[in-house]
């Protein structure tokens, strides 16, 4: 699906981009919408760094609990208990 982005510049503005869509063999429609898919890839770059800054955050944070002896050992089959548990609170919208 597609989507149509209208937006007002100035005519030195536009002059000036199409002279540079131009020198590139393009349109400047074509230049603009891959400018836009570059700034989405750098967006989604962006929004993985974060994430990966949170799990290196939540992983700091879980061995500071495990070298404070807070932590909680349990069996695989515990595990699956609670996770089901959570999964069936999930679908009922208990959480």
């Amino acid at each position: 699906m597609s989507s149509t982005i209208h937006f007002r510049i100035d005519e030195e503005t536009k002059r000036l981009a199409m002279q540079a869509a131009e020198r590139h063999n393009m349109s400047l429609t074509e230049l603009m919408r891959q400018r836009a898919e570059e700034l989405a890839a750098e967006e989604l770059r962006h929004q993985s760094n974060e994430h990966d800054g949170w799990l290196e955050e939540q992983i700091a944070q879980a061995f500071s609990r495990h070298d404070a002896g807070e932590s909680e050992y349990i069996s695989n089959e515990e595990m699956e208990s609670r996770m089901n548990t959570l999964k069936q609170q999930a679908l009922r919208g208990k959480l």
